[in-house]
Order: structure tokens, then sequence, then C-alpha cells
């Protein structure tokens, strides 16, 4: 099937969950629902488009048997990242800035791994729930929490609780698009380059005892945490793939 074709599929379906969750749903044009939700307008042609188009083309097919519908968007936006937006459990809306491709390059499987790493937010059920992101927060411990309740009381630590929650759904959609990147063919390598390239921009390199501090109230891992996470996703991913060869 078309992969155009596909996408507006794709949008037929998820435009039904968004009405769900929307306070007007019958007024919301699928442009309205992109620029609601991407905050910019959706770019559908131009070179941008096709190096956006290029990597999705790649990733497509390692999910088409996936029961979840996400509808992809390049938007007109200024922003240096990426996002989804989860619906329900099963529709989902992915956006992607042009100002990331421009970022990005030429670097198509570093983009491909942050389109990757948002897909894995989409298909990632656990992380959909409340109940399934405390349990993410549990398995990880968090000294964040701690903290929190030290500075913060309860609720200090509800905070944190919240925060360690994310961080942790966050390393899973690292470890989900990981393998939906590697299964399309693209270098393991590049996504270790998508975070050092975002780690240089962002001078997010520091691992000490006040950078941690100040990363205490980011919903994000620090990006060296997540180069050190990466990291051991490429050596497992090498013994697999040299136990595959033996």
């Amino acid at each position: 099937m078309n992969k155009l074709v596909l996408l507006c599929l794709m949008f037929l379906c998820m435009s039904c969950a968004f009405a769900q969750v929307s306070s007007q749903p019958n007024q919301l044009t699928k442009a309205q629902v992109i620029q609601k939700v991407c905050r910019g307008s959706e770019i559908t042609s131009g070179p941008e488009f096709d190096i956006f188009h290029r990597a999705f083309a790649k990733l497509a097919p390692v999910i088409q048997q996936d029961p979840h519908v996400v509808y992809m968007a390049l938007a007109d936006n200024n922003d240096i990242n990426a996002w989804a937006t989860n619906f329900d459990m099963t529709h989902s809306m992915i956006c992607v800035p042009v100002a990331m491709v421009h970022f990005m390059g030429d670097a198509e499987g570093e983009l491909a791994f942050i389109i990757a790493h948002e897909i894995g937010h989409t298909v990632d059920d656990v992380c959909k729930t409340e109940s399934g992101r405390l349990a993410v927060a549990n398995s990880r411990g968090s000294l964040g929490a701690l903290f929190g309740s030290l500075v913060g009381g309860s609720q200090g630590a509800v905070s944190a609780s919240k925060v360690s929650q994310q961080r942790g759904c966050e390393a899973r959609a690292d470890e989900i698009g990981f393998g939906i990147f590697t299964k399309a063919g693209y270098s393991p390598y590049a996504a270790a380059g998508a975070f050092g390239r975002l780690e240089m921009y962002m001078g997010d390199t520091s691992t000490g005892i006040f950078a941690r501090l100040n990363a205490l109230g980011s919903d994000h891992p620090m990006t060296p945490d997540r180069i050190k996470h990466m990291r051991t996703l490429l050596i497992n991913f090498a013994s697999q793939s040299a136990g595959g060869v033996q």
C-alpha cells in the first residue's frame, strides 16, 4: 500500500480518537488537529518532507502489524525537539518540527532514531496508564523522590515521583525505539550519534553532583545517562548479532 494512502487511512482512525478528548470534536479539521497538537501547520512537500518521509518509510514496515495507529506529522515549528501525543491506548500523533530535520542535516539515521523513540512512546501501553507509570518508577527506584521528600515533604515526593515515572518511560521509549530502529536496518551507532548531537547542542555534558541536583526537576534523564543506557543497548545488540551469525 502506498505510504501516503496509509497515512491518510491512519488519520481517519486517529481523528476519531481525538474527537473523544476534544471539547469541540465536530469543529476540528485535520489541519486544526495538527496545529493544536504540533503547534504548527503540517508540511507535506519539499526537501525537508522528503527526508522526513524517507526515514518514516524505512521504519513503517517494522510496525505495520502493530495494532497501534500512529499519524506522523512534519510541523512548521522552530523547536529542536519531537513529541508524541497519545489520544487513547491505540491512537497517537507524532510531531516532528521542521527545525529538527534542519538540525539533523543529512544524518537520516539520527533523525530516524528520534522518530523511532517517539514511536516507542506510542506503542508502550504500560506508560499510558497511571498504574503502569508508577510500576515503572518503582522498578527504577528514585533518589529524586527521596530528595524531594526531604526538601518539599509529601508534595515534593509526589512531584519527584512523577518526574521519576516520566524518566522511566523515556528510557523505555529509548529501548523500544532502538529495537524498531535497528530492525529497520539503521546502524545502531546512529542512535548514539543522535544523542551526541543533542548533547553538544544543549551543553548537557556534566554528570557531577551539581549537574544532577540541577536536573532533578527535569522529566527526561540527563543526556549522559541516556548515552550510558544507549551503550548498554549497543553492547546487547552486538552480542545478539554475534550470536545470530554463529
